[in-house]
């Protein structure tokens, strides 16, 4: 691990930044700068060098003007919902406006939601990764469909939800705390196609949403996770690596001490059901604790997460009511 940096050195750092991409800073707050001298061990060349190939890419791919969920303008959610103000408790719906790509994702997913937070304030993301059907994952969807599912889920949450959580903090938070369920993990789930997905989708957090990790438990891992686990360890950055704990059954005192009981789902040994809203703390078509989403006409078939016409509704001049608010 890289030695901690003084006050001074950081703030010394952040301002050498500064210079170094000149107006191209001019938005950018100091905790921005810092999650990529951070992810570059405090080299402001690096950094430098990284946060301009990040702006080519959202540039290029619209990504500042992707459509995002909010209680104003009414968006279909991409998951699962709990526990937040800025927008009502939901699951995903086949309502007008989300792709059938999503939805087609969603059906083959064990489950997920945005549940609440850990007691730092981050936003807490819980998935039952052990009930994925990772070969339909994989023979049912592409890359660039997952990748664009996940670009979407990531400016959700760091638009709004991250949004949320620094006003109700009073700091900014930028990175949120992933509770990984590897119940019901088996060696069919192993399936090196699937495992690319995840290689891809790790890439992009990697290069173009450094430093977003607060914590990673993976708890009820199965011995033969140490298998995969080689594989993907290969894939992260250190400092991502240091962010993961690998538990076993044993887990309940550790996910505590991060994570209120009042926060956490009663599967995972905290106090919350979420007994208000159907599927419970984390909705899922795979354990059928919700009924199964079958796409509508509204539901186009395209790759991206929200159908073209929304997508392109965002990107005119007066599209901000789909673009929320701005965070970097």
């Amino acid at each position: 691990m890289t030695a901690s940096k003084t006050q001074e050195q950081q703030q010394n750092a952040i301002e050498e930044l500064r210079q170094a991409l000149e107006s191209k800073s001019q938005s950018m707050k100091d905790e921005y700068l810092v999650q990529f001298l951070i992810a570059r061990s405090w080299s402001v060349s690096a950094a430098k060098d990284q946060i301009e190939k990040a702006l080519v890419w959202r540039a290029e791919n619209k990504v500042d003007l992707h459509p995002v969920a909010t209680k104003e303008n009414g968006l279909p959610l991409l998951y699962a919902v709990r526990g937040y103000t800025s927008i009502p408790d939901g699951n995903i719906e086949a309502k007008s406006g989300l792709s059938e790509s999503v939805l087609r994702i969603y059906k083959y997913m064990g489950g997920s939601s945005l549940h609440k937070t850990d007691r730092d304030g981050c936003p807490l993301y819980i998935e039952q990764l052990g009930y994925h059907e990772a070969k339909n994952i994989a023979k049912h969807t592409t890359v660039e469909e997952v990748s664009n599912y996940h670009i979407g889920c990531n400016e959700f949450l760091h638009r709004v939800i991250m949004d949320e959580c620094s006003k109700s903090a009073g700091k900014t938070i930028n990175r949120e705390t992933v509770i990984f369920d590897c119940t019901g993990m088996g060696w069919h789930q192993f399936h090196m196609p699937a495992l690319q997905y995840l290689r891809s989708i790790s890439d992009t957090d990697q290069k173009y949403y450094p430093e977003t990790l607060n914590r990673l438990f993976l708890v009820n891992a199965p011995s033969a996770f140490v298998m995969v686990w080689k594989i993907v360890k290969a894939w992260l950055d250190p400092g991502t690596i240091d962010k993961i704990q690998i538990l076993g059954t044993d887990y309940k005192q550790q996910l505590l001490t991060y994570v209120t009981a009042e926060n956490l789902p009663t599967f995972l040994g905290g106090d919350c059901t979420c007994s208000h809203i159907e599927g419970g703390c984390v909705p899922s078509q795979v354990l059928k604790n919700v009924p199964l989403i079958l796409p509508q006409p509204d539901n186009h078939q395209v790759p991206t997460a929200y159908t073209t016409d929304i997508m392109e509704q965002a990107t005119q001049p007066q599209g901000q009511q789909w673009r929320g608010p701005m965070t970097s």
